[in-house]
């Protein structure tokens, strides 16, 4: 019954990580080196899709809207994601731009909250990424109906072919999506989550100054 269903989950335990040390007080000044010391380190310890992130959006009537997609690169300044132009994630990103992310690892009971604004990446660094797919997500991106109904299961293989005929690869960059494109979440603000199986969780975060650089705080779990 669907009346139990507060009952079952209130009975659900919270997991108990293996948490790894953390201490805030020697966390760098930059939060894009912690984020990728914690990112190796998950991997390390193999927590499965590090880089799977929660993606959240706001549309242009102010509803939110949040799905998990992957983590294409990261630099100095952004967070960088794909989406068609076309799709509901695309035309979020580029109508409203701003997005919030969160990177949850729960075997080391970490998070790591970024919010920011968004822009697209240029053409040369869009097009690098788009050669690094495989043939089938090109192929996918090329035919760019992301989100539109499936009828059945045959009208998407009719849709899309066979990828080799489809992306006529005779060289690297022979092919390209014209509505496939990076965006980039330029952080302005980061939070570092680590939980302790006692409770005493630490959270610290990351605010971006007008000059640049990056104030830190600590917050109460």
């Amino acid at each position: 019954m669907r009346s139990e269903l507060s009952r079952f989950l209130a009975e659900l335990s919270w997991p108990r990580p293996h948490a790894p040390a953390f201490d805030p007080e020697a966390a760098p000044g930059d939060p894009v080196e912690l984020f990728e010391r914690w990112l190796r380190e998950a991997v390390a310890h193999d927590v499965p899709a590090a880089h799977v992130m929660t993606l959240a959006t706001v549309d242009v009537a102010g509803r939110p809207d949040a799905r998990v997609t992957l983590l294409e690169d990261v630099d100095d300044h952004a967070f960088w994601l794909a989406a068609s132009e076309t799709s509901p994630k695309g035309k979020q990103l580029g109508r409203v731009p701003v997005a919030a992310l969160v990177f949850h690892w729960p075997q080391q009971g970490r998070q790591v909250r970024v919010r920011g604004t968004v822009r697209a990446a240029d053409e040369a660094r869009t097009t690098a990424a788009f050669e690094r797919l495989s043939a089938h997500a090109r192929a996918e991106a090329l035919v760019d109906r992301q989100s539109r109904p499936l009828h059945d299961e045959v009208y998407l293989s009719d849709a899309l072919g066979d990828p080799s005929e489809l992306l006529q690869l005779e060289e690297p960059g022979a092919a390209s999506a014209p509505t496939w494109r990076l965006w980039g979440v330029d952080a302005g603000r980061m939070e570092f989550f680590q939980a302790d199986p006692e409770g005493h969780h630490l959270r610290l975060r990351y605010s971006r100054h007008e000059g640049g650089g990056w104030e830190t705080e600590l917050l109460r779990p």
